[in-house]
């Protein structure tokens, strides 16, 4: 067994474990979230999926989408990592209510994001990484003109890294439709 295994206490490490764990801190906040352990090397990258960041409207305005993101390899980056999880919320709307749901399950969603990296990074986890759903809506005023606003905060797409949220999400049985229809589904990446 491998020291990265085990735990300080020299107990086998169990991702399942862990991940509740740190589930159960997020709710404390944000009791409408879920989480389901995933392999980083199950992500399904595809050009198109990157591509479709181009036709956004948030194409080169904002600081954490494309083309301002770096040049990685993602599909590399992401093997790098030994444990994932797909972090999402399911939120109700109605037809008149679509935007602002949009947005604010973004918002919870990010925001539970980052308390699960301040959960690694407390416990060992120092290169925890998240990925976002949709575009860093952080800032109510939009983007810095000059650099983000939020620099330490902000987080990027997972779909702007190239992968196909939909079938990536679809082989742990979390089902996303578009166009949403009575509820929409927030769904974020975060390794470890």
């Amino acid at each position: 067994m491998s020291i990265d295994k085990m735990g300080m206490e020299g107990f086998m490490y169990d991702p399942q474990i862990f991940l509740e764990d740190m589930l159960a801190d997020a709710r404390n906040i944000f009791p409408d979230i879920y989480a389901v352990l995933v392999k980083p090397e199950e992500m399904i990258f595809e050009e198109r999926s990157a591509m479709n960041c181009f036709y956004c409207g948030k194409y080169n305005r904002n600081w954490k989408c494309p083309p301002n993101l770096p040049k990685i390899d993602y599909p590399k980056m992401f093997t790098e990592y030994e444990y994932g999880a797909f972090v999402y919320l399911k939120s109700p709307f109605a037809d008149e209510t679509y935007e602002d749901v949009r947005a604010q399950s973004s918002i919870r969603l990010h925001r539970t994001l980052l308390r699960m990296e301040k959960y690694l990074w407390e416990h060992g986890n120092a290169v925890a990484i998240s990925f976002g759903a949709g575009s860093c809506k952080l800032c109510k005023g939009g983007c810095g003109k000059e650099r983000c606003n939020n620099p330490y905060a902000a987080r990027s797409p997972l779909e702007a890294t190239g992968v196909n949220v939909i079938k990536s999400a679809g082989k742990y049985n979390i089902s996303i439709k578009f166009p949403p229809k009575d509820f929409i589904v927030r769904l974020g990446l975060i390794l470890w």
